[in-house]
């Protein structure tokens, strides 16, 4: 069975990056996955870049160390984000630097694959910075990276179609990897 773990890099639950990421657990769940979400959160320390993790443990023993163990059993890995500023938010950001203990031991087992999901309230958010961000911390890993999904607006429509353009994007994209796994021409 494969495996798919979600981290939501929001604290708001129930707000629009919550409502993507269970749509994503959902799609990925009818196409075969077992979906796990993680919620990045104030009780995840920031990398102290103590180098201890040199053996490819972690010296902090708090809420990322489950999160760990779900990424080294997943087969797929879905960050979501809201935009601050143009860029990821403090949680998904801090999520992302605390995987340095796989920078040193890049042949632990993880994700083979990643993509994102990102929304912003505003009309016209910049989403680029995020997805550079997203697109190196999959090529650090050797993950292929699948893509990621942009929501904007949600200021003015909330959660409005989020649900089913999660949906559309995941089922599209797990459809493309599988095809080009079997070596058909994508469509």
């Amino acid at each position: 069975m494969r495996k798919a773990l979600i981290v939501c890099g929001s604290s708001r639950m129930n707000g629009v990056t919550d409502t993507m990421c269970k749509a994503a657990a959902d799609a990925l769940e009818s196409l075969g996955y077992v979906p796990v979400i993680a919620y990045a959160g104030d009780d995840m320390g920031h990398c102290r870049d103590c180098g201890l993790c040199e053996d490819g443990v972690c010296a902090i023993d708090d809420a990322m160390t489950p999160v760990y163990a779900e990424f080294s059993e997943a087969d797929l890995l879905v960050l979501a984000t809201p935009i601050h500023f143009s860029g990821p938010s403090s949680l998904i950001k801090t999520v992302i630097d605390r995987f340095q203990p796989y920078w040193y031991a890049r042949d632990m087992p993880h994700p083979s694959r990643m993509m994102g999901l990102m929304c912003a309230g505003s009309d016209r958010p910049e989403f680029r910075h995020t997805a550079g961000v997203f697109r190196a911390f999959a090529a650090m890993l050797g993950m292929e990276w699948m893509g990621h999904l942009e929501v904007s607006g949600t200021d003015r429509t909330h959660e409005a179609g989020v649900a089913e353009a999660v949906a559309e994007f995941i089922r599209g994209k797990v459809a493309s990897a599988a095809r080009r796994r079997r070596g058909s021409p994508p469509l």
